[in-house]
């Protein structure tokens, strides 16, 4: 890490401040709620800091090199766990030039409480993220400090007034003394809140998108604009994406979002997909490490064509890989002549949600349905029947998908065994799907490597190709 070398040396020297004092509540806070997020080695170091700043001296400055070896760490981690504390909001750090040396003053930041960690959305969700949503829900309920229900009381609390009268006439002579306190004694302000851009998320193109469900717009910017920019950052959801979680989440009735669902369809949605990448990336990220971009892709296509496919089906697995799934079904219909049906969105739409399958995949049902089959439209039972299929066959990758519609074909190739007049006999098993028996082959339309002349060349084969069952 040699941004951390070129920022710090061992021998640069550092205090430590605190914004307040630390009580036993703030170590609870700390282990509970901050720890899971920023990891033992930051926890260790804000912890040093905290006894560093008891035993400090004015005339006292310690170098760098103790508190590594104090925590048995290099610079490199020693800088990371540093960033991590910063981040979070539990310590800011400055720095200045001193006899050559850099001097940096540390200034511990007091935690959140509990309930304002717990409903700040950036921390819930990485907490959420690293200790799971039942864990969660376990300590929200540990912090909960809610009034049980006084319904049957009487309040009989005594106000200042009622207890101190006279207050009022002794303040007349200490305004002196009361300023100087002041001025001793600095208010804590309110604790800053995580601030989160995402310089990508292209909010004209989002507004445009939403303009057609007639939701309140006042909700979206100042309720949760914030929150969709956490979503964009944290969990790479570009602007069709985030339009169909806030359509999925919509109460009509009010015409506003239902921000709890939205923010659930969004946890479950990122989760079903991180799954299917974790298997089918696992071992291509040992691969491409270290690679360009053009690099990774031409090793990608050199893989599938060792695996057996054609320049054409490359081109459709990298097509399916690089287009959102509503997207891929318009231009296909498009180039067909025909239009999508509200029926279709949603059908695209609910496969996303339930069937935990990535995109490519969809991609590669809506590609055999359309174009392969000659489908005029997305038939649901047809769609939801192929992905249930592959889904439990665990087909996570568009290469994958595009071996079991080739598989399909083979199979369905094979001339049928005649029948016999011998009841005793065993009879062949069918082995094709329920949703695959209709249909008899087509061979695979190609597609070209850009998006317009791909679709465009599926229409030309489509139109000139025989319909299934000629001869």
């Amino acid at each position: 890490m040699n941004e951390a070398w070129s920022k710090l040396k061992p021998k640069d020297k550092f205090s430590v401040k605190k914004a307040q004092h630390v009580s036993e509540m703030d170590y609870v806070v700390l282990s509970m709620l901050y720890q899971p997020i920023i990891g033992v080695g930051a926890l260790a170091l804000i912890n040093a800091l905290l006894v560093e700043e008891k035993i400090e001296t004015a005339e006292r400055m310690q170098q760098h090199s103790v508190l590594l070896n104090q925590l048995d760490v290099g610079i490199p981690d020693f800088y990371m766990a540093r960033e991590k504390l910063e981040s979070v909001g539990l310590l800011k750090s400055f720095v200045k030039k001193l006899d050559n040396e850099n001097h940096f003053i540390y200034i511990i930041q007091p935690t959140l409480e509990p309930s304002v960690f717990l409903h700040d959305d950036i921390l819930s969700l990485l907490l959420i993220e690293k200790v799971g949503f039942q864990k969660v829900e376990e300590l929200s309920r540990f912090f909960d400090y809610s009034i049980p229900d006084m319904t049957d009381y009487v309040e009989v609390t005594r106000s200042f007034t009622d207890v101190f009268q006279s207050i009022s006439s002794r303040l007349g002579g200490k305004e002196e003394e009361l300023r100087k306190v002041k001025a001793i004694v600095t208010p804590r302000n309110k604790a800053p809140e995580l601030t989160i851009t995402s310089n990508q998320f292209d909010w004209l193109f989002f507004n445009s998108l939403i303009e057609s469900l007639h939701i309140d717009q006042n909700q979206i910017e100042v309720e949760l604009k914030r929150t969709i920019n956490l979503f964009s950052q944290l969990y790479g959801i570009n602007e069709l994406e985030m339009f169909d979680y806030i359509k999925q989440s919509v109460d009509y009735v009010n015409n506003r979002v239902i921000e709890k669902d939205f923010k659930q369809s969004v946890y479950k949605g990122y989760h079903s997909r991180k799954k299917q990448e974790i298997v089918e990336n696992k071992e291509e990220n040992n691969i491409n490490r270290g690679l360009s971009d053009t690099e990774k892709d031409q090793l990608r296509q050199n893989t599938l064509r060792l695996t057996g496919f054609s320049d054409e089906e490359i081109a459709v697995i990298q097509s399916c890989e690089t287009i959102p799934p509503l997207v891929f079904l318009k231009a296909i219909k498009k180039q067909k002549g025909g239009f999508v049906s509200f029926s279709e969105s949603q059908t695209i739409e609910n496969l996303k949600t339930q069937s935990g399958l990535p995109d490519s995949v969809i991609n590669v049902i809506i590609h055999y349905t359309l174009v392969v089959q000659g489908k005029p439209s997305i038939i649901q039972s047809l769609v939801m029947s192929i992905a249930n299929d592959w889904a439990q066959k665990k087909i996570f990758s568009p290469e994958d998908a595009l071996k079991q519609v080739q598989d399909l074909q083979k199979e369905r190739a094979k001339p049928k065994a005649k029948r016999n007049n011998y009841g005793n006999q065993s009879q062949r098993k069918e082995t094709l799907p329920d949703w695959a028996k209709e249909d008899v082959v087509r061979k695979e339309t190609p597609l070209s490597d850009e998006e317009t002349a791909f679709f465009q060349e599926q229409l030309k084969q489509l139109t000139n190709k025989p319909k299934e069952g000629d001869n």
